[in-house]
């Protein structure tokens, strides 16, 4: 055995090389528990609006690798630039991982499809089939193109547009057909001279008091001497005869002063002045007697002498 005090001499050396090693256990546990948490783990640095060449350059020096590149549209996002991320941006990530990229194509656009000769309703249901929208449908007359179809598009045919752009048509009315007046005809000449023009009719419900006798049509729509498509309806309002009228007294009233007061009771006045008549200036007679009924808007006649 070694003497007493070559054992206590060691007992410091022992003591010291347990604390190093007990410090030694520490540092590695926290180094291993700092690698389980963060040193295998980086974030994905910021890629967004950059191009692809940017992104991938970036991915590199973060040391990422680019699982796969995707495309979609874009309005707000410029062609050819980053979209979106999977991981997105300042995700944690372990390293050498992969990310996911997608790059801007753009706004998406469309062609607009011919849809000359086409029903509406086809031509609105291709439209949206194409990712587009029927605009608005403007109508007019047409000799070659049958009603209901399309004449042109605005923009035309092949034309890009944006998807979901509306798309205006303007619709064919069929050939222009000149619309006969009929007013004052009684019915059945009205209805004869419409139908061999092309032209339907209908005859409204109501009557109106107008100049013509009951039974003849007072108001057509459209009116005469418009134009119509063929087949198109025309509407007839038939009269139930004149308003009737008091005929008021002009006798020994001057010319001025019974002219002003027919009119304001709704007739027209004609003046039958002779040769005796010529620079007289009072009224002698009336056609219809005062008093009596006469229609509004026919003409009494003044004698003046």
């Amino acid at each position: 055995p070694l003497p007493p005090r070559r054992r206590e001499a060691r007992r410091p050396r022992r003591g010291l090389l347990a604390i190093v090693a007990a410090l030694l256990l520490i540092v590695g546990v926290g180094a291993g528990v700092w690698y389980i948490n963060s040193g295998q783990f980086t974030k994905v640095p910021p890629l967004l609006a950059k191009t692809e060449a940017q992104a991938k350059e970036r991915l590199k020096d973060a040391g990422l690798d680019v699982k796969k590149v995707d495309h979609a549209y874009s309005d707000t996002v410029k062609r050819g630039t980053v979209i979106s991320t999977d991981p997105v941006s300042g995700a944690r990530i372990r390293d050498n991982d992969s990310v996911a990229l997608t790059i801007s194509d753009g706004p998406e656009t469309v062609k607009v499809p011919d849809l000359t000769g086409t029903r509406l309703a086809k031509a609105q249901t291709l439209l949206k089939q194409d990712g587009l929208a029927a605009g608005m449908v403007t109508r007019e007359f047409s000799d070659d193109v049958p009603k209901g179809f399309v004449i042109s598009t605005d923009p035309e045919a092949g034309t890009e547009r944006h998807a979901g752009s509306a798309i205006a048509m303007t619709v064919s009315k069929g050939s222009a057909v000149d619309v006969p007046d009929v007013t004052g005809e009684d019915l059945d000449d009205a209805k004869s001279d419409l139908q061999e023009a092309g032209l339907k009719v209908t005859v409204s419900d109501t009557e109106i008091t107008s100049e013509y006798d009951a039974g003849q049509v007072a108001q057509q729509t459209p009116a005469g001497d418009s134009q119509a498509a063929e087949g198109d309806t025309v509407t007839l309002t038939l009269s139930k005869g004149p308003e009737l009228v008091e005929v008021p007294s002009v006798v020994g009233a001057s010319v001025d002063a019974a002219t002003k007061l027919l009119e304001q009771s709704g007739f027209k006045v004609k003046e039958d002045r002779g040769i005796l008549g010529l620079f007289g200036d009072t009224v002698k007679s009336q056609s219809v007697d005062a008093g009596e009924q006469a229609a509004k808007g026919s003409t009494i006649t003044i004698t003046i002498r």
